[in-house]
């Protein structure tokens, strides 16, 4: 992370120093040694990364370097700041005590470098050269990118598949087992999702049922929101016919249309035991065929869903399996397996059994080994550095480590920023791109248009399986990705760690909990309203902004809008969640840095 944020500044601080020689006279010389120090540091932090997961001095030392790195492009930023409002009679004057401010930054800053340098030697830290994007283990074979779902992927799932579709087709079979809800149980990874989406797609199950429905719970708490999101999906229901309804009438409502049409619904990813409780009364046995259909990691909430009903219990893929998926995955190939020689096989199975059968490690790995040479020597590589033993989903963080570390700087931070978005989202493809792009994430390529440049990483990702694509576009983009709860948990604990954002929540069971010092905030508005306490401690603890986002229900505040505009290093603001009304505030023409603006209003 250090690397990466170092890179962001650097090339800041070039194209200053080669491209505005006016605009930094007097102060270029001083610009010019901050880079060659910064850059000198950056050949250090490879080796320091590496030694830092064992020593914690060598840790503190990467956090200050991060540190320093923000000062430096605050310092940067400031400057910019100062001379874009030097207008009138006194510029000269405004633009000289602007050089003179930053030349006193960057002697601020040169103390607090010295000091880094000093410890370079002390704690050992190798130079391990300049080459910023050198982090692969080997050389990446760039490949053609394949636009297709992921259910073909499927492997070791044929009966598990089987007995779930007779017992959501087969009203005899249900009649048998009392109830008309279904439940997936078992840990995080096994594929709980992918197999009820695949059922959910399945032309046997939507030939049986006149509707199907999809919803995601685990991030919605307010049975009331949950309700009018199903209801939403349920033919002959209108949105006026929802209006100044309570709970138990949406649950009657509900309940009133599984038994007067063949419903299908699938409740996926239930957390809390509380939630089946609340929704009780949709769970009511139901005689016209019906079926619910949940999925969840705890066999207590499956219980509970329906206590008459035996949960469906997802076990991990056998050593055949798992090898199957592996080599599929890393290949593209349908029958990979028989078209491999002995010797690929071979490390395969090793490589295997590091995944300890759980399917989304496998995925990931494979997706990892589908961009590099397709040699056993690189795959042998590739095993070296997996010195873990095979222990649940523990084997899962350490293979998204693995690919995470394997990733050029530009692209962990696009990996980074699907850290903002809640659980199960849903996020447009070009909407993140053009976020990436005002960002700074992405490089520029020739004379490649950046959107290119950042469907190609989206597409990597993906390839990389450390995101997925719900819908493609005719054209082969990306139109709609998300992110598995695991990978995301990976992502939040990487940039809590780096101090590249921070999720604030307004549940109203947890407390609102910032981080020490970041330039990113997102706020995710899920029970309670966001209030002037939380915008307001934002903007004493985040005065150096740079990315602002809010997620979740609508809400009109014009009390909290003034707070939103009050961060001048502001490149990214994403109001999405807050209505503005009738006017954009007029502080707006003061974010000078502002390059991504989203809000709604109130037509």
């Amino acid at each position: 992370m250090a690397e990466t944020v170092l890179s962001l500044v650097l090339t800041k601080l070039s194209e200053l120093v080669t491209h505005e020689l006016k605009l930094v006279h007097g102060v270029r010389d001083e610009m010019r040694w901050l880079e060659s120090e910064l850059r000198w540091i950056k050949s250090f932090i490879k080796d320091a990364d590496g030694k830092g997961k064992r020593d914690e001095n060598v840790k503190n030392w990467v956090n200050d370097v991060i540190q320093v790195a923000y000062l430096a492009e605050d310092a940067i930023d400031t400057f910019f700041i100062k001379v874009h409002h030097s207008k009138g009679g006194l510029s000269c004057i405004k633009r000289l005590k602007a050089r003179h401010d930053v030349g006193k930054e960057i002697c601020k800053i040169k103390e607090r470098l010295n000091e880094i340098k000093a410890r370079i030697a002390l704690y050992g830290i190798q130079c391990s050269g300049e080459d910023g994007d050198a982090l692969s283990l080997m050389p990446v074979r760039r490949r053609h990118f394949l636009s297709q779902p992921d259910d073909a992927d499927i492997v070791g799932r044929f009966n598990d598949e089987k007995i779930l579709l007779e017992r959501l087709i087969n009203h005899h079979c249900q009649q048998q087992q009392g109830s008309c809800v279904i439940s997936i149980v078992g840990i995080g990874g096994l594929g709980k999702t992918t197999l009820a989406r695949k059922l959910y797609r399945s032309n046997a199950v939507n030939n049986h049922f006149h509707k199907c429905i999809w919803l995601t719970v685990s991030q919605e708490n307010s049975l009331m929101g949950l309700l009018r999101k199903l209801l939403k999906q349920v033919p002959g229901i209108k949105e006026e016919d929802l209006q100044n309804k309570e709970e138990n009438d949406l649950i009657d409502m509900i309940n009133d249309s599984l038994k007067t049409q063949r419903i299908f619904i699938v409740l996926d990813d239930i957390w809390r035991e509380d939630v089946c409780v609340q929704m009780e009364g949709i769970f009511r046995n139901v005689n016209n065929g019906s079926r619910i259909l949940i999925t969840t990691r705890f066999l207590n909430v499956a219980k509970r869903a329906d206590p008459s009903s035996t949960p469906h219990q997802l076990l991990l893929l056998n050593e055949g399996e798992s090898k199957k998926l592996l080599l599929k995955k890393a290949f593209h190939w349908e029958d990979a397996e028989t078209n491999c020689c002995s010797e690929f096989l071979d490390i395969g199975l090793r490589l295997v059994r590091k995944c300890g059968g759980l399917p989304l490690a496998l995925v990931v790995l494979g997706g990892f080994l589908s961009i590099r040479d397709k040699t056993p020597v690189e795959w042998r590589r590739v095993l070296e550095t997996m010195s873990w033993e095979a222990q649940g989903i523990s084997t899962c963080q350490e293979i998204l480590a693995l690919s995470y570390e394997d990733l050029p700087h530009h692209m962990k931070l696009c990996f980074l920023y699907f850290s903002a978005y809640p659980e199960d989202s849903e996020i447009y493809g070009i909407e993140l791109i053009r976020k990436w792009i005002a960002e700074g994430f992405i490089p520029q390529e020739g004379n490649k248009m950046m959107e290119e440049t950042g469907e190609a990483i989206l597409k990597e990702l993906v390839q990389r399986s450390l995101i997925h694509a719900n819908e493609w576009k005719s054209n082969g983009c990306v139109r709609t990705c998300g992110v598995h709860d695991l990978l995301l948990d990976f992502a939040r604990s990487a940039a809590k760690k780096d101090r590249f954002l921070t999720v604030c929540s307004t549940q109203n069971d947890q407390p609102v909990s910032l981080a020490s010092s970041s330039h990113r905030v997102a706020i995710h508005i899920i029970n309670e309203p966001l209030t002037n306490e939380i915008t307001n401690e934002i903007s004493t603890r985040y005065d150096g902004l740079r990315t602002l986002i809010v997620f979740g229900r609508i809400v009109s505040s014009p009390e909290i809008i003034p707070a939103m505009f009050t961060f001048q290093f502001l490149r990214m603001l994403d109001l999405a969640a807050i209505c503005l009304q009738d006017r954009i505030p007029e502080e707006i023409k003061l974010l000078i840095h502002l390059r991504y603006f989203k809000t709604v209003w109130y037509v």
